[in-house]
């Protein structure tokens, strides 16, 4: 296994430079929130009655979180990660598509559906596709200049929808709020890089307890879909097998499978994160979990991030914290971050037989 305190070690496993784009995701941000001040929303979308997200995978991720960041959204909001759209998309419908290469299949089958429906459109892409639908039919466009993958250009997927959703008043972010969501993050970041070394950064040690372990990671409220981005991360990027469970719903059924394989304490490790604005009776269920969690002698740690202020904050020092330690995981496995020869291998396979 590789040494994580390593620089050079490091660089030779990071063959395309994963870690760099850890280190910008602050920049994306701003640079994003930046970017979107000069693009203006028709009128026409404050009238919509619901909204839709449609993406996949890195690109999906960012319009959830921000659709969890709040409950004072006042219209439904659904994030659509397959074919086609829902039979309840029309002409008061606000579709958001995201797709970081801009040729994702099932996206751009969403939105080709979708625009035959409402002209309530925002499309996010580096290029491809989506960039020529765009200009045929006006969209709301952002344009991602930025190389790497979906999921290392987070900072610019999240950015555009939460400052959609900003523009449209559906949440309240200020200036000020954004700017203190950011100083925190570059003060978490320079706590957890790579050149801080084991003893002293939190990440790098937290690293170390996921070893040889499947980590299944909980979440509740605004962090139920940041379960789901963890999850993901650890796949991609540590190509480790890992789950995510959401509270309350897992109380309900899937938390009863503690006991089985007997040797379940040896396979598993389980991440609760926990903020701040979750609902008193879901912390009430997150102690509850730990118990039942001790009894059965099943490693896990609970994650809080401080100081976080705001539910944009926590998002945001969650998203890096979790792409470090899925980072890292990978470098521990000897596995470059960037690589995904498992998702390359089925989008060849469904190149053989194009879909229109």
């Amino acid at each position: 296994m590789a040494n994580i305190d390593s620089l050079e070690g490091i660089s030779k496993i990071d063959q395309d430079g994963f870690l760099n784009n850890l280190q910008e995701f602050p920049d994306q941000c701003e640079r994003c929130w930046e970017d979107w001040k000069k693009i203006p929303l028709p009128a026409r979308f404050v009238q919509a009655k619901n909204i839709l997200i449609t993406g996949m995978g890195g690109s999906s991720i960012g319009g959830a979180l921000v659709a969890g960041l709040s409950t004072q959204i006042n219209i439904p909001v659904v994030v659509w990660r397959d074919y086609g759209v829902p039979d309840w998309v029309d002409k008061d419908t606000l579709v958001i598509t995201i797709s970081f290469s801009g040729n994702t299949e099932e996206t751009l089958n969403s939105f080709k559906q979708a625009a035959e429906r409402t002209d309530k459109l925002v499309t996010i892409a580096k290029g491809g596709e989506l960039e020529v639908l765009s200009r045929k039919y006006k969209t709301t466009h952002y344009q991602i200049n930025y190389e790497g993958q979906p999921r290392a250009s987070f900072g610019f997927l999240f950015t555009s929808v939460l400052s959609v959703f900003t523009k449209l008043k559906l949440l309240e972010i200020s200036e000020d709020d954004f700017r203190e969501a950011i100083v925190l993050l570059r003060a978490l970041q320079k706590k957890i890089d790579a050149n801080v070394p084991t003893p002293n950064n939190n990440a790098k040690l937290f690293t170390h307890k996921l070893e040889d372990k499947i980590p299944i990671i909980y979440g509740a409220g605004i962090l139920q879909e940041m379960a789901r981005r963890w999850a993901n991360e650890l796949g991609e990027n540590s190509k480790t097998a890992a789950f995510f469970q959401v509270i309350p719903e897992m109380n309900h059924n899937t938390f009863n499978g503690v006991k089985f394989p007997k040797n379940l304490a040896q396979k598993i490790f389980v991440v609760m994160l926990q903020s701040k604005f979750d609902h008193p009776r879901n912390r009430l269920r997150q102690k509850a979990v730990m118990q039942v969690l001790d009894k059965n002698r099943i490693p896990y740690e609970s994650l809080v991030m401080e100081p976080a202020p705001t539910p944009l904050s926590e998002v945001l020092q969650f998203t890096l914290y979790g792409a470090y330690v899925s980072f890292y995981l990978g470098i521990v496995y000897e596995s470059d971050p960037s690589e995904i020869e498992v998702v390359d291998f089925l989008k060849e396979k469904l190149a053989e037989e194009p879909f229109e």
